[in-house]
């Protein structure tokens, strides 16, 4: 082509561009209002929804006051009973404990999927399944299952006794093992579904180049697979620990029958039982918020750190290491596994909720149907039931629909601000539910709004809690989206927000509606942010469990869990059908 001609078609091409970045220039006009809008929104709601709680929970330590009452006095009092003997001790037994378990998850659950993804193990499909079910078995409800049989007077020590004629051996869960235990058993599918990913995606060419290099399965595995998994490893052992230091229900139903005192547990004695201190509740609240904030931004250190390059274009198809006459044994670790975490307590569950009275020895039990028909038949347990469908989609859909508008605005617009806004989304990983729930109690006995008591704060506390969650699941595809697909439609005349709604949201929609499914699942089970706020007419089936036990009702409670297991669980088939998305949570 002459040099003019190429000189025409040049000028045409900046014509065209010019035109539709002049029309793109007035759609902005428009939706960059709506946009500037929506964002100072989503800064004011999630600033609210954090902030407020915390802010009081600040207040409260310097008070001398309960939440609401008239008096009292400003005060460093409640931080130096910090330093207290009983204070401390209960520091170091919850650290301890966290440290503990944290390990044991990770080195059963490295175990576990090294098993099913690195190894010739026959039911991998089966096994990730039973994990997941596991997952989302909720904590409460295993340890209850674990009580039942490993109380002083459960069913264990009863085969023990009456079985086996064994009167020297005495099981007793209530202890700091036995949180440690229970802690392990729910944990540990966490651990695996973090560290199955990095395992499948690793590249396999390390692996065979040290076999080649004639190095032993169990030498590859020692000096190759685990130092790569190591930045995973550690970033979930940091995570494992900080759920299990924030934990409320498994310490509160195994500790304090023990005397076994945690800072979670700590924080509902001072609030719940005389003589009540809320100031003190407070500060040990804040402490704890402390203590795993601090652990948060290390395991965010630690992943930013982690870019060591374990997935290429270049990985080949990893050869499975044969179990050979080891078979029986990895057969024995998974499925054991899965039998004391799941099916065991289960099976226990279904037996005491069919009892008239409570027997360790099912030969001399009397069956009947009578919890289930009173629980047919309650009208406070249906109303449970309900209030809990309503939490968790209403507020699934709020959480899940402030977590989009949070990605969009800090990984795509960046408006003046947004690292402020993003901190104060990721904020509540480093804050328990339980001290967000008496963070609330300070907040709204003094706020003119008639929120305690109502679902409405459930709610409330239930999305600030896991709004972290939503953001991280939406906000984990959307960086991954080439902008250029956005400045595409931009030069075709279409504005941000046509852009944002037209291109973006159908690329996100599976995050969306995978985000949707885990907070769902989450609010279904959430126990610890709503132990302090719920009144008669607004408790969730967490807390109607929760009341039956402490009441030593277990045939009510184990009727109660089994309804509410089953209801996840199907849950589970029906979200993962209509949503496949959510499979992968």
């Amino acid at each position: 082509m002459p040099a003019d001609g190429k000189a025409t078609a040049r000028n045409a091409g900046s014509g065209a561009l010019g035109h539709a970045a002049h029309a793109g220039r007035r759609g902005f006009i428009s939706s960059e209002g709506v946009l500037r809008l929506l964002y100072l929104l989503t800064f004011g709601t999630v600033a609210t929804l954090v902030l407020v709680p915390v802010s009081a929970l600040i207040y409260g330590s310097f008070r001398t006051t309960a939440p609401g009452q008239p008096g009292g006095e400003w005060t460093l009092r409640n931080y130096a009973n910090l330093a207290s003997d009983g204070v401390l001790a209960t520091m170091w037994t919850t650290l301890w404990i966290g440290l503990v378990a944290a390990a044991f998850c990770i080195i059963v659950g490295t175990a576990l999927a090294l098993i099913v993804h690195r190894t010739d193990f026959r039911w991998p499909k089966t096994m990730t399944v039973l994990i997941g079910l596991a997952f989302y078995f909720p904590s409460f409800i295993v340890a209850m299952a674990w009580i039942i049989m490993g109380a002083p007077g459960g069913v264990i020590n009863a085969i023990l006794r009456d079985g086996l004629g064994i009167e020297w051996i005495e099981f007793d869960i209530y202890n700091a093992w036995g949180i440690i235990y229970i802690t392990v058993l729910h944990q540990v599918p966490f651990v695996y579904l973090t560290v199955r990913g990095p395992i499948i995606h690793m590249d396999a060419t390390y692996e065979e180049a040290a076999r080649a290099a004639g190095a032993t399965p169990a030498k590859v595995m020692r000096r190759v697979t685990l130092p790569l998994l190591g930045y995973s490893l550690a970033s979930s052992f940091i995570l494992v620990f900080v759920l299990s230091i924030e934990q409320f229900a498994v310490p509160a139903l195994i500790g304090i029958p023990g005397q076994v005192t945690m800072l979670a547990t700590q924080l509902y004695l001072l609030v719940r039982f005389t003589p009540v201190d809320y100031g003190l509740a407070a500060a040990v609240g804040l402490s704890l918020s402390a203590i795993t904030g601090a652990a948060i931004w290390a395991q965010r250190l630690i992943t930013r750190a982690g870019r060591l390059t374990t997935v290429t274009g270049k990985a080949g198809r990893v050869t499975p290491i044969p179990l050979g006459r080891w078979r029986w044994a990895a057969n024995l670790f998974c499925f054991g596994f899965i039998s004391l975490a799941l099916l065991l307590p289960m099976v226990i569950l279904l037996y005491t909720s069919v009892l008239r009275w409570f027997t360790a020895n099912p030969f001399n039990g009397i069956y009947t149907w009578r919890n289930y028909v009173f629980m047919w038949e309650s009208a406070s347990t249906w109303s449970s039931f309900w209030n809990t469908l309503l939490v968790s989609g209403i507020g699934a859909a709020i959480g899940v629909t402030l977590g989009l508008m949070c990605s969009y605005f800090t990984l795509r617009v960046r408006p003046p601000g947004h690292r402020w806004l993003d901190f104060v989304t990721v904020l509540p990983f480093g804050v328990p539910g339980i001290v967000i729930g008496l963070g609330l109690l300070w907040a709204y006995a003094f706020l003119p709004l008639p929120l305690y008591g109502t679902l409405a704060v459930i709610i409330i506390a239930f999305v600030t809690r896991f709004l972290p969650y939503a953001t991280e699941t939406v906000g984990g595809q959307m960086v991954q989206i080439d902008k250029s697909l956005e400045e595409a439609g931009w030069v075709a005349g279409a504005n941000r927000l046509s852009t944002a709604r037209r291109i973006m949201l159908p690329l996100v929609a599976p995050s969306v509606q995978g985000a949707y499914f885990l907070l769902f699942m989450a609010f279904f089970r959430e126990i610890s942010a709503a132990i302090l706020l719920y009144a008669a007419d607004t408790k969730v089936i967490s807390v109607s469990i929760w009341a039956f036990f402490e009441q030593a009702n277990w045939g009510q409670a184990s009727a109660l869990s089994v309804a509410a297991t089953l209801i996840i669980f199907v849950a589970l088939l029906v979200i993962g059908w209509l949503v496949p998305a959510g499979r992968r949570f």
